[in-house]
């Protein structure tokens, strides 16, 4: 192998494929990533076998070759050598890295002893913009379960039921709020074709790891990305990276009927003023519970956001509400309460509530796409 590429390009590259790698004592190789050249360009491979990442660099390439060297070495060696153009040459089972007056020798492993990466032979399923898709999963992200007793609910639930309509649902619950974001993909979003081959395949779960992996990856570009999914493996392509995952086996819970369709009372609400009610609030509440309660005053028009504890004191804030319904008294976590909030877009929030141990609906007041919905706690 010898080629020539860029260090800005290079030092991209490596930062995003090399994320995923981590101290493997029983496949020592995991720990490296893979360089192949692959139709005149560079191909950077990372796998932890769950997930695998691909980028590719363009470049000179003056001779074919494979190797796999030490991630985090030839990370800090990329990142720390000045910009300019980096010659590689292999011989052997040595990579020979030069830029500028910088030159080292770095010891690799055979490539052939690395796993390989899936493919999925099939068309896209569908297509998003990245900015839409990164802002969609950063919206549901915060809701995936972290608890290993119930898998199916630690990663994100996709519905593709509605495809054939452009529209994808995007959805995640830890059973004690849950998120759903609903995107309108453009007018050739979805690929008729491949969605007919799918058949029985409505809905896929993609693990936590790789929604985190993908909103790390995706920059400010405005490209689309591309999503393929067979019956376990789900790939995700843009500009010049790919990820591919397994997905999450198992049933999806019927999260719609948790929803409620009527409520006592409605707020609308700044969110900026209550996001800051809820976090001094949270300076006041006990650790093991978390909880702060929300008194809706209609006849002030306010809604009281405060927290008590014998050991610490009290706090209370007023902050203007429209309230139409009852006066509630409700009390929420207020962690989950502030992931709602500042899952929302826009300046003024709807709050849809109903008594103490029953689920309320967060919205946004201008962007109906998403919603939010939290336990209340019994007092």
């Amino acid at each position: 192998m010898k080629l020539i590429c860029t260090q800005e390009n290079l030092n991209k590259a490596i930062g995003i494929v090399g994320k995923i790698t981590n101290k493997n004592t029983t496949l020592p190789i995991l720990n490296n990533v893979l360089l192949k050249t692959e139709k005149g360009r560079l191909k950077l491979t990372s796998t932890n076998l769950e997930l695998g990442v691909d980028y590719w660099v363009g470049g000179k390439i003056e001779e074919e070759g494979e190797i796999t060297v030490p991630t985090k070495l030839f990370a800090n060696f990329i990142s720390s050598i000045p910009s300019g153009n980096v010659e590689m040459k292999l011989k052997g089972d040595v990579l020979s890295v030069k830029c500028g007056r910088y030159k080292t020798n770095i010891k690799g492993m055979d490539a052939k002893e690395y796993p390989l990466t899936p493919k999925i032979e099939m068309k896209p399923i569908f297509k998003v913009r990245s900015f839409e898709f990164k802002q969609a999963l950063l919206q549901v992200i915060p809701s995936i379960s972290s608890s290993e007793s119930r898998v199916e609910i630690t990663g994100v639930f996709m519905n593709l039921s509605k495809l054939n309509k452009n529209r994808l649902i995007l959805a995640a619950t830890d059973s004690y709020r849950l998120a759903e974001k609903t995107l309108d993909l453009e007018k050739d979003g979805a690929d008729k074709e491949t969605i007919d081959l799918l058949k029985d395949i409505k809905s896929v779960i993609v693990p936590k790891d790789t929604v985190q992996e993908i909103v790390r990856d995706l920059g400010d570009e405005d490209e689309m990305v591309e999503v393929t999914i067979s019956e376990s493996q789900i790939l995700f392509s843009f500009g010049n990276a790919s990820v591919i995952s397994r997905l999450i086996e198992g049933k999806y819970p019927d999260y719609q009927q948790v929803i409620p369709s009527k409520f006592e009372s409605e707020v609308k609400i700044g969110i900026d003023e209550t996001v800051n009610a809820i976090k001094v609030a949270s300076l006041f509440t006990d650790a093991s519970s978390n909880s702060i309660e929300l008194k809706l005053l209609p006849e002030l028009k306010a809604l009281e956001i405060g927290a008590e504890t014998g050991e610490i004191g009290s706090n209370s804030a007023k902050v203007p509400a429209e309230i139409s319904g009852s006066g509630l008294n409700v009390i929420y976590n207020y962690k989950y309460l502030l992931d709602g909030f500042n899952s929302i877009s826009g300046d003024q929030a709807v709050l849809k509530v109903n008594g103490e141990g029953m689920p309320t609906v967060l919205t946004s007041d201008t962007d109906k796409s998403f919603l939010y919905v939290i336990m209340s706690i019994r007092s």
